[in-house]
């Protein structure tokens, strides 16, 4: 497939709501997927999952002052239509998994998955597709079905 038939893809696909969610995709799918939110005009942001990755994504979401950096203030923001306008929002996640602690039940990036689950189900509700896309193994998510 040619780069613009691969970018007319990823446009077709990210543009329907009612697929949006969260999904896995080949590190070499990313550039093709950025390229074609962009297009769309959708909100983008790139984020690492390293130590401080919820403070990156809110500093590149550009989240209110008050955001607190932990996974219940990024789905309150993420729900916020204010605080992303945008008509559309893709979310690409690289790096690696971080495994639970000994307190803890499930890894930080299982809690993510499932907050940006529960964000894209509140955006389709208002016609409009939140995608978050893992290019990281290992992973319990379906593939983007591009």
């Amino acid at each position: 497939m040619s780069p613009a038939a691969r970018q007319t893809a990823f446009a077709d696909l990210l543009s329907r709501p009612e697929q949006a969610g969260p999904y896995r995709l080949r590190p070499e799918q990313l550039p093709a997927a950025l390229e074609a939110a962009r297009h769309l005009g959708f909100q983008v942001a790139e984020v690492s999952l390293g130590v401080d990755f919820l403070v990156d994504l809110g500093r590149q979401l550009a989240f209110p002052e008050h955001y607190g950096a932990n996974f219940d203030a990024l789905y309150d923001c993420l729900t916020d239509a204010q605080a992303i306008a945008a008509q559309g929002c893709l979310l690409a996640f690289t790096g690696s998994v971080t495994e639970p602690q000994d307190d803890e039940e499930e890894s930080p990036v299982d809690t993510l998955i499932a907050v940006l689950q529960g964000a894209s189900d509140e955006w389709r509700e208002q016609d409009r597709p939140l995608w978050a896309l893992f290019a990281v193994s290992g992973l319990p998510l379906d593939p983007l079905p591009v």
